[in-house]
């Protein structure tokens, strides 16, 4: 069997937000404690700091499609 081209979608990766944590802590504040005390102040101080920081991301790179067309040479 030949195979003229071969190519593979990548997949897609779900990657969880890096603020998940804080968020957590302020709803469960909410919860327990009611929308408007005064003791979320802090959880929701340090959600605002986590979603200012940027985030970046590391772009990695699939080589898969590569390898396959390399490979389909040989086949």
């Amino acid at each position: 069997m030949k195979l003229k081209q071969l190519k593979v979608r990548p997949k897609k990766i779900l990657e969880s937000s890096p603020c998940v944590v804080e968020m957590g802590s302020l709803f469960e504040c909410w919860a327990t404690s009611g929308v408007d005390d005064k003791r979320c102040i802090a959880t929701a101080k340090a959600l605002s700091e986590c979603m200012t920081k940027p985030v970046s991301k590391a772009k990695r790179q699939n080589t898969i499609n590569y390898h396959l067309a390399r490979l389909s040479k040989h086949l």
